[in-house]
């Protein structure tokens, strides 16, 4: 966000704190269903997650030429690295003889990647170049062989990638970076891009990461981080106290939404200069990013929070942990903030209450849930999701 729509925001946020409310946007109902269909969740897989961008790591985590990392995109496979001439490369993490994993490892370095099933080796451009016996396959074309590579993109500080687009085998060389014109994260981001600029993505670095597994639909741990209407008595306990009531705002982008809560501090712009208004210091800014990431900016770091269904009652959680690069990464002070958001508020608080809606949901007592005019971005989420299963 530039300084003078930040300036505009807290404004905004402002008169609302005065007149004791926040915005009131959308109302509407979520189909129950949603959250336990074997054949919505087939199609979330086939569509959400093979046809839209999805962010798999931080620039930071792939900085080195050799570093890789490996995950699944819903069911997809994938090796994201940067080989050893610097060019960002994302594989599905499959052998092309028998279809083997070519590692399990979650991230490392590699210059070539061999098959555990036959030993086949590829190197890190994805070219297949060693086959044992090779004179048991006679007619194998060796060019014709390497890694299934898919097109990758680098924007605003994470990598990007599409699982459905295919880098054409001739654009792909060892020297030669995939071109990737079908990625188009910027138009995608309908400016969000401009407002991670500015905040400063790029200058980042992970701190620390972690993984859970709720027993819940992904969509619902979406849905937590959504909307401020639970804050005061599902966090009561925890960053409820840092927070006032009133004054979120929220507004629809493109496919994604933003919002923006009022943390205490934010009174301390009635005796203060524009010129010192803190924007960070004083909110919470929090995007929603179709289709399964969430961004929490704290006043000092960022939670890159992405979503991967495993079933239809449990999800992948990866939670990073984005610090200013310039940072003292030893400082206790960022494993004990990491560690209130990520144990407390995260695991014992919104995660716990995603599994316990989501054995609500199985109990057939509901059909359709409401969301409230607090809940907009919360309904935005699952009219794009319908939108785009719709298309």
């Amino acid at each position: 966000m530039q300084l003078e729509q930040r300036t505009e925001t807290l404004k905004r946020m402002l008169t609302l704190i005065e007149e004791k409310t926040s915005i009131m946007g959308e109302t509407g109902t979520i189909e129950v269903s949603h959250y336990t269909s074997n054949e919505r969740l087939a199609d979330e897989l086939n569509t959400l997650f093979l046809e839209y961008p999805v962010i798999v790591a931080h620039a930071s985590q792939l900085a080195e030429p050799g570093s890789f990392i490996t995950l699944n995109i819903g069911h997809i496979p994938i090796i994201v690295n940067r080989d050893r001439h610097g060019v960002l490369r994302t594989f599905l993490n499959s052998c092309r003889h028998r279809g083997a994993k070519l590692t399990d490892k979650p991230c490392g370095k590699a210059k070539a990647f061999k098959c555990p099933y036959h030993a086949w080796g590829y190197m890190d451009d994805g070219s297949l170049k060693f086959v044992p016996s090779n004179e048991a396959f006679p007619t194998l074309d060796l060019d014709q062989h390497g890694l299934k590579e898919l097109s990758v993109t680098e924007l605003a500080g994470f990598i990007w990638v599409v699982p459905k687009n295919k880098v054409p085998k001739n654009k792909a060389s060892n020297n030669e970076e995939p071109e990737n014109k079908e990625l188009d994260i910027q138009g995608y981001l309908a400016g969000i891009d401009n407002d991670l600029e500015h905040f400063g993505l790029k200058n980042h670095v992970v701190r620390v990461s972690d993984i859970q597994r709720p027993k819940c639909n992904w969509k619902l741990v979406i849905d937590a981080f959504s909307e401020g209407y639970h804050l005061k008595s599902l966090h009561k306990d925890s960053v409820e106290s840092f927070f006032l009531e009133h004054g979120t705002v929220f507004q629809k982008m493109g496919r994604h939404s933003r919002s923006v809560g009022a943390r205490k501090e934010i009174l301390k712009a009635q005796s203060l200069p524009e010129s010192e208004w803190d924007f960070r210091g004083w909110t919470t800014p929090f995007y929603t990013l179709f289709p399964n990431t969430i961004l929490v900016f704290h006043p000092d770091w960022v939670s890159r929070i992405t979503v991967f269904p495993d079933g239809t009652d449990q999800c992948i959680v990866y939670h990073d942990m984005l610090v200013p690069e310039d940072a003292d990464l030893k400082a206790t002070y960022w494993d004990k903030t990491f560690n209130l958001i990520n144990q407390q508020v995260f695991a014992a608080e919104d995660i716990a209450i995603c599994e316990s809606i989501q054995s609500a949901a199985r109990s057939g007592a509901d059909t359709h849930w409401v969301t409230g005019g607090l809940e907009s971005p919360v309904l935005w989420f699952h009219q794009e999701c319908d939108a785009a299963l719709k298309s």
